[in-house]
């Protein structure tokens, strides 16, 4: 188990902060959470509290609590006699999570788009120039793919952020963080995007435009490429590799 102390949070926490946040069990809840999503901890690995306590300096009880948080968002399971494991990864679970995410992300598209506003669209070009250029110097060190995952996270938030529908993008966020466990795909996604630069324009612009329709129909699109990207990437890496079935985006309307 690698160390966790010190470790970025990320902005990866749906929970709104209240006077409990600085508790020793909730700094406890929020470095696991981010050793999960970086897999820092291995996924599949078995959790143990023993271990944790020592690592970061807490209680067993405030490693016990944050970890039945973290089982309530899926990213630990709870295992009989055997105690907290890392969720693992796997292509079945990819597909499943990415098909969740465009349900979600339909609705939540639409409404931004019908809600957004000036200030919305001038934050919404100045997050993508900005993704657009780091994406261009994605290389093969860990501070240029920090960069790409950051600003990536941010063109995405910015993007939802006019949805009026709380409980979508409560929801659209712990989808997003179990998305992050798959980031050993992201350099590789980081060069296919680049590819892409004419497909993202177009969305854009029909963001910008307002359309709708268009901007739906663009994204189910774009995200049918990059699901079929990492899915590719996944059997490469991952031993349980199921037959494809048809990119997971289709079955939706847009």
């Amino acid at each position: 188990m690698s160390s966790l102390a010190g470790m970025p949070a990320f902005c990866i926490d749906p929970h709104v902060g209240n006077d409990d946040d600085q508790s020793i069990t909730h700094r406890a809840y929020i470095q696991i959470r981010a050793g999960l999503i970086s897999c820092r901890l291995k996924p599949g690995s078995r959790l143990k509290i023993a271990q944790l306590q020592r690592e970061l300096g807490i209680s067993q009880a405030a490693a016990r609590e944050g970890l039945s948080r973290l089982a309530a968002e899926g990213l630990v399971t709870i295992e009989r006699n055997s105690g907290f494991r890392a969720t693992p990864l796997s292509v079945d679970g990819f597909r499943e999570l990415a098909d969740a995410c465009l349900t979600i992300e339909l609705p939540l598209l639409r409404s931004s788009i019908a809600l957004g506003d000036f200030a919305w669209e001038g934050a919404l070009l100045s997050a993508y120039h900005i993704s657009s250029r780091v994406l261009a110097q994605v290389g093969e060190d860990e501070i240029s793919m920090d960069a790409y995952v950051q600003h990536r996270d941010e063109f995405h938030r910015i993007l939802f952020s006019r949805c009026d529908n709380q409980w979508l993008l409560r929801a659209w966020s712990q989808l997003y963080a179990q998305q992050m466990r798959y980031r050993h795909t992201f350099r590789e996604l980081a060069r296919y995007e680049r590819s892409l630069y004419e497909d993202h324009r177009r969305f854009l612009d029909a963001v910008i435009d307002h359309k709708v329709d268009e901007a739906a129909e663009l994204w189910r699109a774009n995200h049918d490429k990059i699901v079929a990207f990492i899915e590719s990437s996944l059997g490469q890496t991952l031993p349980d590799v199921a037959p494809k079935r048809v990119a997971t985006g289709r079955k939706h309307k847009a």
